[in-house]
Formats: C-alpha cells, sequence, structure tokens
C-alpha cells in the first residue's frame, strides 16, 4: 500500500472478502462518470437522452421525468458490478485510491489481443496499430481510470497509473491502448496521454477516441510532468 498526501494506493482484485470495497468501488465509479466531462448520471429509456450531476436542479423541476416517463441511473448498480467482475481477473491490474477508508478512484487494465479489442472497442483499429506499431501479439488495454471530482488535480490517477504501467512492462507488453473521450469536452485523460504522446487510432461519431503509445520506462518521468 501506498500513501500519497493522504490518500492510499493499493491493488484490488473482486472476492469474497473484498465485498465492502467491492461496493465503495461501485459508488466510486457511479460518481465519476455522474460529473464532468461524462455527465452519465440519469438517463431516458425512451429517446436515450442523459444528464450528468450538474444538471440536477433541471432535472428535480421535471420532477426527474422525461418523455413522461421516469429517468433512470444511467450506471445501475448491477450492471457497474457486473462489469467490474468481467474486467478486473487475477491478469487484471487493478489499483484503487483511498482516503479516510473511502475508494475515491480506480485504474485498470488487462493484456488483449489486436483482434479482441477491435472487436470489444467496436470501431477499426488494427490497420493503424500496425502502421504506428507494427504487428504485436497482445496488447495492453487501459481499460478505465477515474478519480472524484473533489479528488482531482492531486496527481492521484497519475500515481495510479504509473503503478499500472509498471504491470504492463513486467509482463513484456510494449503498446497501449486507451478509450477516451476528446469532444465535445475533452477528458482531463485525453488531454494527458495527448501530452504523453499517444497517437489517435480511431474516432467514434459521439466524441470518444482510441489513443494508442508504446509502453516503455521513459514514461514514468512523463507522468509527473
Amino acid at each position: 500500500m501506498k500513501n500519497l498526501n493522504g490518500v492510499s494506493i493499493l491493488r484490488y482484485l473482486p472476492s469474497s472478502e473484498n465485498q465492502p470495497l467491492t461496493a465503495q468501488l461501485v459508488e466510486c465509479y457511479r460518481d465519476v462518470f455522474s460529473a464532468s466531462p461524462w455527465h452519465e448520471w440519469l438517463k431516458c429509456e425512451k429517446c436515450g437522452k442523459y444528464w450528468g450531476i450538474k444538471d440536477q436542479e433541471l432535472l428535480a423541476s421535471w420532477k426527474f421525468h422525461h418523455c413522461n416517463s421516469p429517468l433512470v441511473d444511467f450506471w445501475p448498480r448491477e450492471t457497474v458490478l457486473s462489469e467490474l467482475q468481467h474486467e478486473i481477473t487475477p491478469e487484471s491490474s487493478c489499483w484503487l485510491a483511498c482516503a479516510d477508508e473511502k475508494v475515491v478512484g480506480f485504474c485498470w487494465g488487462y493484456h488483449a489481443s489486436i483482434s479482441e479489442l477491435q472487436k470489444k472497442l467496436g470501431i477499426s483499429i488494427i490497420a493503424n496499430a500496425e502502421k504506428y506499431f507494427g504487428k504485436q501479439t497482445l496488447i495492453a488495454y487501459q481499460d478505465e481510470v477515474g478519480v472524484i471530482s473533489s479528488y482531482r488535480g492531486r496527481k492521484i490517477a497519475k500515481a495510479m497509473v504509473a503503478h499500472r504501467l509498471n504491470d504492463f512492462l513486467d509482463k513484456k507488453l510494449t503498446v497501449g491502448i486507451v478509450r477516451t473521450r476528446q469532444f465535445p469536452e475533452p477528458s482531463e485523460t485525453y488531454l494527458w496521454y495527448k501530452r504523453l504522446g499517444y497517437h489517435t487510432l480511431a474516432e467514434y461519431e459521439d466524441g470518444r477516441v482510441i489513443l494508442g503509445r508504446k509502453l516503455d520506462e521513459n514514461l514514468f518521468s512523463r507522468l509527473n510532468d
């Protein structure tokens, strides 16, 4: 367990012994994505429109209804839990940030073949990945990283990503790929990865992008820039 200005960084794996921590991680995940830049808090099941926590006052004035139907969670707890259990396995690299016995951040990733990632991401990436990095047997997929808004700006995400990077390098993974958001509001991770020299491999119509870069130990020093 590492300590960063009162925030502990610890390795995590879902298990029966970790159920209280898992429950906190689910809430942290929901909190992170309800805020900027994702704004994925509540949604209308009929039309698909969604809003973030910043829209709480507006939604309250509508009595949390849209299209004559009650709004529902964008990220239901059951959905988040199922995704966590699917994505975080003993082969994954997962790190949590905890403060005052509360999970305030998360970071995980895992290795996969480029064809497996293309299927998961639902967009063509193989041609551009081979253009920049050549043919690769396994890719490090940098799946998720997030910190709740009240703890942002403390280099917590960078500390967790550094631990994940070390795990990837230990497994001899040399290329990392990440999905993040560029438009309409760029995420901090998008800006950060671009400063680290990541290439754009693919773009979705909704503003999300796939970025990729060669992984090496020199990234450690740049993570602190």
